[in-house]
């Protein structure tokens, strides 16, 4: 009980704070990353090029067309990885700056803030952060982890989808049960009005029984099933005691 308060209280925290939670808003991310292969190989993949006995690995073009145009993160597509200049325009100068970095091959998330451009894989972070004083410096930082802040974060979100999973299944088993007992009462109310049981078929019961002709009426005959039961077992009953009887009244013969 303590941990989920205190999970409760971080996520307020997070809500009140938005630049602390490591979550900026989802973008559907539209040419926000221009990626340029080296040309070398048709897939794109880094190609060791062996020239007057130097080995040259032609980097990928990773522009960022857009940085910094305010914080936002958003998916990217398959990255092939490996030796990369990243380019975009340092947040606060204006001025373009050529960043060499190593990255990963996937798809990460990425993340613009007005000092950081993220590359958020499902274990690590590659960080190039832009210099705030010298504003034609950028550095690049190797992180393990997502984060712990954003880590949380989405273990909130999961926590949440659980929840709302859980009540769902819960509707589930109560519209269940309800459509099982409609079932029920239709289904004896069905007894003796079509001879062949198995030509009443419901689907989508909540929906259909409103709208198809007679089932309303089959319904009401099922309510009343037991009942007409009862009565006929006693009607039953006295045409089998009137016969005992007779059997046993003496006549004149």
């Amino acid at each position: 009980m303590k941990k989920q308060t205190a999970v409760v209280v971080f996520a307020g925290l997070l809500w009140a704070l938005p630049s602390a939670s490591g979550q900026e808003p989802r973008e559907a991310g539209f040419n926000e990353l221009l990626v340029i292969d080296p040309g070398v190989e048709e897939n794109g993949l880094p190609t060791a090029i062996v020239q007057d006995g130097k080995v040259e690995i032609p980097p990928t073009l990773h522009v960022h067309p857009y940085y910094y145009s305010g914080d936002k993160e958003y998916q990217s597509a398959i990255l092939n990885g490996g030796p990369t200049i990243i380019v975009a325009n340092h947040p606060r100068s204006g001025e373009k700056l050529y960043i060499d970095a190593v990255l990963p091959a996937g798809a990460p998330t990425i993340a613009y803030s007005a000092h950081a451009i993220t590359y958020i894989y499902a274990d690590r972070r590659v960080i190039i952060e832009f210099h705030l004083l010298h504003t034609n410096k950028a550095v690049v930082k190797y992180v393990s982890g997502r984060g712990v802040v954003r880590e949380v974060s989405e273990e909130i979100d999961d926590a949440v989808e659980a929840v709302h999973e859980h009540n769902k299944k819960s509707r589930l088993a109560t519209e269940l049960g309800e459509l099982r007992s409609e079932a029920g009462l239709i289904a004896r109310g069905s007894v003796g009005v079509v001879q062949n049981a198995g030509a009443v078929v419901v689907e989508r019961m909540r929906a259909v029984t409103r709208v198809l002709p007679g089932v309303a009426a089959l319904k009401s005959i099922g309510e009343q099933a037991d009942e007409r039961q009862a009565a006929e077992e006693v009607r039953q009953n006295g045409l089998r005691a009137l016969r005992e009887a007779e059997k046993t009244i003496p006549t004149n013969r």
